[in-house]
């Protein structure tokens, strides 16, 4: 009998095979945007990301939960990925969710990466978990 946890209800299911977890500090991102704005988005945040974080009054906090979630997702992938590989989507409820691209799609085989963000004026934090799909 297999003992690995498993997923339910809604949450897309399948056996956990692996997971991330990134903290991140804000007033560190808040830092690298006040000296590298354009250099320091352009080379962590995809296209709709940075629309999405340079949109709020604050985006440093939303910019260090996306790091924090890149970061947690390439751990569950063991390394190796771009950051722009991985694009944190927002559904119209709030609800993040992880799209892959180039090697992070291939290392993640068709399976499904879930994430949970957070932050607070001085920390941002990410938990991200791999799961199986059916048919992966």
């Amino acid at each position: 009998m297999d003992s690995s946890p498993t997923l339910g209800g809604g949450w897309g299911g399948g056996n956990v095979l692996a997971v991330g977890v990134d903290l991140t500090d804000v007033p560190r991102i808040r830092k690298a945007l006040r000296e590298f704005p354009e250099r320091f988005v352009k080379r962590i945040l995809t296209e709709s990301e940075a629309a999405y974080c340079l949109s709020r009054p604050d985006p440093a906090p939303h910019i260090a939960a996306r790091f924090a979630a890149k970061e947690a997702v390439i751990k569950c992938l063991g390394g190796g990925v771009a950051f722009k590989e991985i694009c944190v989507e927002r559904a119209m409820s709030g609800a993040p969710s992880i799209v892959l691209t180039g090697k992070a799609a291939e290392l993640a085989a068709g399976r499904k990466i879930l994430i949970s963000l957070t932050h607070l004026p001085e920390i941002a934090c990410a938990f991200a978990v791999l799961v199986e799909t059916e048919g992966s």
